[in-house]
């Protein structure tokens, strides 16, 4: 009963924590920042704290009683930590029969101001490029009192979405339109962030989620 309750409820976080997972291209910056979901439930990323080479996210999921949800990436190994605080339970990598969005990849990027030249590469190495459409600079903008590039992307089937990228921190700080509905980070704290926020707290049980999908037919249920 309870790994079918996780399974479920991994299945939906997962969508979420990919909306701000790091990429693999540029040096992170150290700072903290609230999430604001602009979807009208309360699920998805409510925080994020990163360093120079390992982001953490907390994600809230569909079922309250699954509790809150820890992602850290180790962006120079690109490997994963899924914590559950209130189970004290790990995984040690990501949910191998969970395909990772295209947009795990577009969180930090190397230049700024030529973003669309690194989104559309990493669109051609995942394979996903078939539904690449345009992507433009629209130019210079502020977000809460900080500098950022917009630019507009639209997929091949017409649809539009907009990311911000933040001047100083390279990553992207507000995306708009597209399915998600768009996520937008407020309260940008800049500084250094406690290592104990990227381990494993002692005493938890490492969970093996890719047997135990296996085991269920490789589907969440």
């Amino acid at each position: 009963m309870l790994r079918s309750f996780m399974l479920r409820s991994f299945a939906r976080v997962s969508c979420f924590v990919a909306l701000l997972v790091v990429g693999h291209f540029a040096v992170g910056q150290d700072f903290s920042a609230d999430v604001i979901n602009q979807k009208p439930d309360a699920e998805g990323i409510k925080k994020i704290y990163s360093t120079k080479d390992k982001v953490r996210y907390e994600v809230q999921g569909q079922n309250p009683a699954m509790g809150p949800i820890a992602a850290i990436v180790d962006e120079a190994q690109n490997k994963w930590l899924i914590v559950l605080p209130e189970r004290h339970m790990y995984m040690d990598s990501w949910p191998p029969m969970m395909k990772k969005p295209l947009i795990t990849q577009l969180w930090r990027v190397d230049d700024v101001n030529d973003a669309c030249t690194h989104w559309k590469k990493v669109a051609e190495q995942s394979g996903t490029n078939t539904n690449w459409g345009s992507c433009t600079k629209v130019g210079g903008d502020s977000l809460h009192g900080r500098s950022a590039v917009k630019y507009e992307g639209v997929s091949a089937q017409g649809s539009k979405e907009y990311y911000w990228v933040d001047t100083k921190l390279h990553c992207v700080i507000k995306t708009e339109g597209g399915t998600g509905g768009g996520i937008e980070l407020t309260n940008i704290q800049e500084g250094s962030q406690p290592s104990n926020l990227f381990e494993v707290p002692a005493g938890y049980q490492k969970v093996d989620m890719g047997a135990m999908m296996g085991q269920m037919g490789g589907r969440p249920h």
